[in-house]
């Protein structure tokens, strides 16, 4: 393009103001230049070549598919939603066989739609990343287009620029003449600036879209991981109830000896993470909670079905409950409340199931405080030990483990998520003691704070 060793640096020299005297100095720049035009090259063939191989879609049709898709997507969440409501008030009722059966009935109605939602928004999901590919496919011939102009610029800027001043004044004995050619050097130093920047907008652009196309693939396949789970769900609660009206034999006494049961194995475990939150407690005195100033996002969607504090689950031999209940349909996203780092994960058939830690610092009124939030009852744990995550990352889904028995759905029990906040000062991780009944977990434990003084 340049026809001297220097002559392209040369150039620039001039246009940027400065002067390189050393070779090796030359070299270097000469390097960096047509490192950035090579760079533009092969970029611009990855992205053709990653758009070519997706396909494109005509804009209009697919945009009118996309709205088509999400309008079915809404009526299928808003039936979800609906039979939400409809588990929540049925658990309300007076346990009884025939209230036990209903629950699996709307909760084996309600996953069958979860699935229909899943493959719906799967679906969605995919044109978006058509699209997506459509804009970089087009932004990828615009950038093609604009550096061949740039190019173009760049070498007759550099030819003109070979002519001395009074080269200039002499082949243009006339004025007028002379001011053209200093007016044409100056519309070609803006147009190269236009250029410059157009082409800087233009990768910024698609330094957004090739993040969002990974983004959303993250989510498809995130959300295939949720409906192959949900499918599995599916078959359990179908499992289970039969297995309940099997061991029953349909007899409501029957119920209620295994629900008499039931409850005293639940109380034993739920007596045991009380005690431990409550020796914490007792060490540490009573706290005041500076204001957080800074706060943290909702881990999933779905109902409150269980506040924090003294909630009345007397029966279940406590009165205090260290976090929030959040129930929503099988293998639901959960999500981190804030950045942080997972401090621990943990399985087990009693108490939390599995469950994840991790360790935040947030800010207050008093400064940083460092906080521990547990999200248990898992039904698929997707994060490890170490790991630092930020706020809405996907850590896991939502599920029902951690309860003693499958064969009662119970007001306590079924598909939701555990939430609590924890201080970072005397948390602590115990192994459970009754691993010759349920196996061994772990419960993690210290002095709880209200979620809802946290959560924005």
């Amino acid at each position: 393009m340049f026809t001297s060793d220097f002559s392209a640096i040369l150039y620039f020299e001039k246009l940027m103001g400065i002067e390189i005297k050393q070779k090796a100095n030359r070299n270097f720049i000469i390097a960096v230049v047509l490192g950035i035009l090579c760079a533009l090259t092969v970029y611009s063939a990855y992205i053709f070549v990653a758009s070519g191989q997706e396909g494109t879609a005509e804009v209009s049709n697919l945009q009118a598919e996309k709205d088509e898709k999400r309008r079915q997507l809404e009526q299928i969440k808003a039936e979800v939603n609906r039979l939400n409501q409809r588990i929540n008030e049925q658990r309300g009722q007076i346990a009884s066989l025939n209230n036990e059966v209903a629950l699996f009935d709307l909760q084996i109605e309600q996953t069958e739609q979860q699935i229909r939602a899943y493959n719906a928004e799967i679906e969605v999901l995919n044109l978006e990343i058509i699209e997506t590919l459509n804009f970089i496919t087009k932004a990828e011939s615009d950038i093609a287009t604009k550096k061949e102009h740039l190019i173009a610029l760049i070498r007759e800027m550099y030819q003109q620029d070979e002519t001395s001043p009074l080269e200039i004044v002499l082949t243009n004995a006339n004025f007028s003449d002379f001011l053209n050619v200093m007016q044409d050097t100056l519309t070609l130093q803006n147009r190269n600036q236009e250029l410059l920047d157009e082409l800087k907008n233009l990768k910024a652009d698609l330094d957004f879209k090739q993040a969002t196309l990974k983004t959303t693939k993250s989510e498809t396949e995130v959300l295939k991981t949720a409906a192959e789970q949900t499918h599995l769900s599916l078959a359990n609660q179908r499992s289970q109830r039969e297995n309940l009206l099997s061991y029953t034999q349909g007899r409501e006494s029957e119920y209620q000896a295994l629900l008499a049961h039931v409850s005293e194995q639940e109380s034993q475990i739920q007596r045991e993470v009380f005690d431990l939150d409550l020796q914490i407690r007792r060490q540490l005195g009573d706290r005041s909670l500076p204001t957080v100033t800074n706060g943290l996002t909702w881990p999933m969607d779905g109902i409150l079905t269980q506040g924090y504090g003294n909630t009345g689950f007397t029966r279940l031999g406590y009165s205090f409950h260290n976090g929030l209940d959040i129930a929503a349909p099988a293998n639901t996203p959960i999500r981190t409340a804030g950045d942080g780092v997972v401090y621990a994960v943990g399985t087990g058939q009693a108490a939390y199931g599995n469950w994840a830690v991790i360790r935040h610092s947030i800010e207050t009124d008093q400064g940083i405080k460092n906080i521990m939030t547990l999200y248990a009852h898992l039904n698929r744990i997707m994060v490890s030990t170490g790991q630092g995550v930020l706020a809405g990352d996907i850590i896991g889904l939502e599920g029902n483990t951690g309860n003693t028995t499958r064969l009662i759905y119970g007001p306590e029990r079924g598909y939701h998520l555990h939430f609590t906040i924890f201080d970072e000062e005397g948390f602590g991780i115990s192994n459970g003691a009754y691993p010759e009944i349920y196996g061994p977990y772990q419960i993690p434990h210290g002095y709880s704070y209200n979620p809802m003084d946290f959560l924005r």
